[in-house]
């Protein structure tokens, strides 16, 4: 099996966002967005002595949700139906139904949400939130 990529495991959690019906979604950060909007950032490695050598690979690729350009009653509840672990919106649920990341040979969890509140994406505010997740793969 071929070495996994940062690259790979953006790639991959792209193509389980995109499961989830009239999201929006890429592997990069994008200058202009439609909401519901998710795109997953560049990992964190939080240690190359431990996850390169002869361990475990294990970056923490984060995605991030925009749902609305307002953060009032109904666009929070949105926001709430893709942090849910359950439901047709939930991120959680689309990406650990396939752990592996579409047999990349890694173990891919969500590990934590935070709301950010509004944030800006090519001069306009969006309200959203980010997952935190973590990725284990062999190392080299």
């Amino acid at each position: 099996m071929a070495a996994v990529t940062l690259a790979s495991i953006m790639a991959g959690l792209e193509t389980r966002l995109a499961t989830i019906t009239g999201l929006n979604v890429t592997d990069t950060v994008p200058g202009q967005i439609t909401p519901p909007y998710a795109y997953v950032g560049v990992p964190d490695i939080p240690n190359y002595r431990a996850s390169f050598s002869r361990g475990s690979f294990i970056p923490n690729p984060t995605v991030t949700l925009y749902t609305s350009s307002k953060a009032l009653g109904e666009d929070q509840l949105v926001l709430a139906s893709f942090a849910d672990v359950v439901g047709a919106n939930s991120i959680p649920l689309a990406i650990e139904s396939d752990r592996t990341l579409g047999g990349l040979g890694v173990d891919c969890t969500v590990t934590a949400f935070r709301t950010l509140g509004m944030d800006e994406v090519g001069a306009i505010g969006y309200y959203g939130g980010v997952f935190a997740l973590q990725v284990i793969a062999a190392g080299s």
